[in-house]
């Protein structure tokens, strides 16, 4: 599940890596014609006015002219030589044109054009911010216009306002101070000779200014920017969105997939299919949902299988000692003597031994391999621990008696167990040895790095090499003298393994020096 969450913020945050690189990398790379086509248009008549004004006039005179001019534009006017245009070779060239340069430094942008058929240059600087440039170029334009129309008679006013429109490609227009469409809320500042900006937020600017303390005011707009810096903001906004989106679809796809899995393979599950296992990569989100899920299906899959066989098994194994009952029921329907009457009667109650011997056994195994128990641990002196154990069933069972062999060293070995589980196991053991011990049946323990043992070894037949892998499986019969001869349903051993594997550890048998069986249990000291 931590996996999952990391891909996802790791997801997320590329997305607003890329979206920060691209707030810095799209105005320049995607913009840049289009603000270089918006800085045309709004400049064209700026230059336009200041290069008639030196056109008219001898090129000797022009920074006479220019220096005058500053005045109008406050950041700053220059006319400059070839040499002295701090633009590479790229701008140069697109100087050489006709073309315009803008460039932008921390305090200005400056705008830079040919004065054509010259060798000269002229540099308009403007504020930074938007609205502080185009106020300080509306003033401009305001004084050289101004000057233009008191230069010329009134009759010829509406000729030069549509000259000046088309060069500045916006509505021009000249109104008297009492004219209605002004707007009253900003008269006052009209009146001072203050530029005014309307519209300036909804990128629709209209300019008003006072046309040198006259009783006219110049309007020019409303001049529209272009469709995508006027929406830039809204359109990062939209682009961080998209985005946002494609990474959560990234990051959602393979996991609704592996979802998919999912349910097709639970479906499959709960249709009765106990082989359906979840394949998923090394990398996937849900790796550790599928190994979990294949994990459960394993185990539902043993818990059936061990069921059916256990039903399979014990009912195969009732069948000798009820055939066995109902053989003896029949023969005691006819006339018998006495002692044929009480060897029936006690075959028939061994029977019934075996039957509930059986049905216990069976359920306990059943309970072992169905659940995993809470092991509750103990720390015991081993060989003590093991004395007590042969004390307390040493009435249990006919036969050999068994013997424990103990060492002096390992007198005081501790080792931390569950006593009942465990005590039960070598209980069996201790069982399944009498059935096939003849005259010695020994209990023994040991520890050697880091294992415990406890041993189980008896003087029978033992058991032969090939069988030894399945002797500790359910209802698993020898066939030499280790069969149902000998007593026993067949649980025994394999409760024993299931104990041994609860502790860490595993329990198997070999040869023992007498040439029967040497049972063994071992698991980890701590």
């Amino acid at each position: 599940m931590a996996r999952l969450f990391i891909t996802l913020y790791g997801i997320l945050f590329i997305t607003g890596a890329l979206f920060v690189l691209g707030i810095v990398w799209l105005p320049e790379m995607a913009l840049k014609g289009t603000i270089r086509d918006y800085y045309e248009r709004s400049m064209f008549g700026v230059f336009g006015l200041v290069e008639d004004r030196l056109l008219s006039q001898p090129q000797s005179e022009w920074p006479q002219t220019v220096n005058a001019l500053k005045a109008n534009f406050k950041s700053g006017l220059a006319l400059m030589a070839y040499d002295q245009l701090p633009l590479d070779d790229d701008e140069l060239s697109a100087l050489a044109l006709g073309k315009f340069v803008f460039t932008d430094d921390d305090d200005l942008t400056r705008f830079y054009k040919q004065i054509p058929d010259s060798d000269r240059y002229l540099m308009l600087a403007l504020g930074k911010s938007r609205e502080q440039r185009e106020v300080e170029e509306v003033e401009g334009i305001v004084q050289l216009i101004g000057e233009l129309f008191l230069q010329r008679d009134r009759e010829e006013w509406p000729q030069i306002l549509q000259t000046l429109g088309k060069r500045f490609k916006m509505p021009l227009k000249l109104l008297p101070l009492d004219d209605p469409s002004l707007p009253a809320d900003r008269l006052a500042d009209i009146k001072a000779g203050k530029v005014v900006v309307l519209g300036f937020e909804e990128s629709r600017d209209t300019y008003y200014a006072r046309v040198h303390g006259s009783e006219l005011v110049f309007r020019a707009g409303p001049y529209e920017a272009p469709f995508v810096l006027r929406n830039f903001n809204t359109i990062l906004l939209i682009l961080f969105a998209l985005l946002v989106a494609l990474a959560v679809y990234l990051w959602v796809r393979p996991v609704w997939r592996e979802l998919s899995r999912f349910d097709q393979g639970v479906t499959r599950l709960g249709a009765g299919d106990l082989n359906t296992r979840l394949i998923v990569s090394n990398g996937a989100a849900l790796k550790t949902l599928a190994e979990t899920f294949n994990g459960m299906a394993r185990r539902i899959q043993k818990l059936i299988q061990s069921h059916r066989d256990l039903t399979g098994a014990v009912s195969h194994e009732l069948r000798t000692p009820i055939a066995r009952l109902r053989f003896r029921i029949d023969m005691l329907e006819d006339p018998l003597g006495e002692e044929d009457r009480k060897r029936h009667i006690t075959a028939m109650r061994k029977d019934i031994l075996e039957l509930e011997e059986l049905v216990s056994e069976s359920l306990s195994y059943s309970r072992l391999d169905r659940e995993r128990p809470e092991l509750v641990m103990d720390t015991v002196y081993l060989q003590d621990w093991l004395q007590a154990l042969l004390i307390e069933t040493e009435d249990d069972y006919d036969g050999v008696k068994p013997e424990l062999v103990t060492e002096s060293q390992d007198s005081q070995l501790q080792v931390t167990v569950d006593s009942k589980l465990m005590g039960r196991a070598v209980k069996n053991l201790l069982r399944n040895g009498q059935r096939h011990a003849r005259q010695r049946l020994i209990v023994s323990a040991d520890c050697q790095q880091g294992m415990a043992t406890i041993m189980v070894e008896d003087d029978g037949s033992g058991v032969p090499e090939k069988e030894r892998h399945r002797i500790f499986e359910p209802f698993a019969r020898l066939d030499t003298a280790r069969d149902r001869e000998s007593g026993g349903v067949g649980l025994g051993l394999a409760i024993v393994q299931q104990i041994a594997r609860w502790h860490g550890g595993q329990a198997w048998v070999e040869d023992a020096a007498s040439g029967g069986a040497r049972f063994i249990i071992s698991w980890p000291v701590s």
